[in-house]
């Protein structure tokens, strides 16, 4: 045996004893310090393999990356999922993954500010290959999985074989599926691609050799030591525990889902009832009710910033003779239309409301008197144009508007509301079919 391979055996062999040493120390400290060792091996192995550090004896070349950390931290993994269960093991595992990824991305990051500011490149900082991370990353995540299920595998269908054999084969099985899965990964293409898996597998088989033994004692002291059954969990245990939180995390989303659509069908509802409440229901047309609704906000807000706003009433003429004439149904076509009519004539801001059976209202903010009066003629004129269809025969109407806009002495809605009312008053008394102010 030569020096090179001593060095190396004796650095895989302390290795090993410090992480099963730690790992033994989770009774007294837990599990944090054990995870804290396993990220920095992780980064070590990552940093030395990039470095491409590797020992060759008689053929068979050693890299040191993969000999040395990779295996311990196979060994690590496997301790933690034997005596601690697969919620240990997932941290674990994605610690070893994350630091697998972070360290190659900080070389990466020290690389190239170096070669922007114009320094030398960092000797000892090397640089990573993307495809050899990649393949290390996603070899890793793999063999730590298949770790879970030869464990099981062998302790399931072989429990006569001696503790020690099971350790060496489930071991052997896991790194030589590294073997493939890393080295198709990271070389398949290459001329040396068949020497690399021929290397590796000898390697690894050896590593197992001195592996294998140092686990099995691990294994069988801690069962002494603390009386720690190795329990049987069943096969993929972990994809088992991941697909439950997958499914625990899609019916929690599907609640959530089902809740915000019973809170929207619930806001919509309540929309329509709000709707409903505010709405006339044959003509369409605000109500009574939002009609002083918004009329009192209107008007505060015009006291408040000493700006124009009217109001106009508005009543069909001799509408009653509609009804007796043709009927009621008819009676409601006319005011449905009179209600197109007075909609199709006013701006978007303006509120019209249905106040009374023939009666209506208007809102005209930020609108004086006069434009007021020109809005309210602009009605009149479109209802005295109409001939209105109806089931028994045509109808012509006219209709009285009285309008008011505010002024100093109004101090509330109702003042302007009196106005507007006496101003259709007099329209009534002085022949009906016209518009007349408050005032005038």
């Amino acid at each position: 045996m030569t020096l090179e391979v001593a060095i190396l055996i004796a650095e895989a062999v302390i290795v090993y004893f410090l992480v099963l040493g730690a790992h033994a120390l989770r009774h007294r400290f837990g599990l944090a310090h054990y995870y804290a060792l396993i990220g920095g091996l992780t980064a070590i192995m990552s940093w030395v393999t990039d470095a491409g550090v590797t020992v060759p004896v008689g053929g068979v070349t050693f890299v040191v990356g993969s000999t040395v950390f990779y295996t311990s931290l196979l060994l690590s993994v496997f301790v933690v999922y034997v005596f601690d269960g697969p919620r240990a093991t997932r941290v674990a595992i994605s610690t070893i993954i994350g630091v697998s990824i972070m360290v190659p991305l900080i070389a990466v990051v020290l690389n190239v500010q170096m070669s922007l500011s114009g320094a030398p490149a960092l000797g000892y900082v090397p640089a990573p290959s993307l495809r050899i991370n990649a393949a290390s990353v996603f070899a890793t995540f793999m063999d730590l999985i298949f770790l879970a299920i030869a464990w099981e595998y062998m302790n399931n269908r072989f429990q006569r074989v001696p503790l020690g054999v099971r350790a060496f084969f489930t071991l052997l099985g896991v790194m030589w599926l590294d073997v493939l899965l890393f080295a198709a990964g990271a070389f398949l293409g290459s001329e040396s691609y068949l020497a690399i898996m021929e290397g590796t597998a000898v390697s690894r088989l050896i590593v197992s050799c001195f592996a294998a033994p140092i686990l099995w004692g691990y294994l069988a002291w801690q069962n002494k030591r603390w009386h720690t059954e190795m329990a049987q969990r069943p096969v993929l245990a972990i994809l088992k525990e991941f697909a439950e939180i997958k499914k625990e995390l899609s019916l929690a989303q599907q609640e959530i889902e089902r809740r915000k659509k019973a809170e929207q069908a619930l806001n919509e509802s309540q929309e329509q009832l709000r709707a409903l409440s505010v709405t006339d229901e044959l003509t369409k047309l605000a109500n009574r009710r939002y009609f002083w609704e918004m009329g009192q906000k209107e008007f505060q807000r015009s006291r408040r910033y000493g700006s124009h706003f009217s109001l106009v009433l508005m009543d069909l003429d001799n509408f009653k003779e509609v009804n007796d004439t043709y009927g009621h149904v008819a009676g409601d076509q006319v005011l449905r239309r009179v209600a197109e009519i007075g909609l199709s004539r006013i701006r978007a801001v303006d509120v019209l409301a249905r106040v009374g059976g023939e009666e209506f209202a208007l809102l005209l903010p930020e609108t004086s008197l006069h434009m007021a009066q020109l809005a309210a003629e602009r009605i009149r004129e479109g209802i005295a144009s109409e001939v209105m269809a109806v089931e028994k025969g045509q109808v012509r109407l006219t209709a009285s508007l009285g309008v008011a806009a505010i002024s100093p002495e109004a101090k509330q809605l109702d003042d302007l509301y009196v106005r507007a009312d006496q101003a259709l008053y007099e329209a009534k008394n002085n022949g009906r079919n016209q518009v007349r102010l408050s005032g005038s």
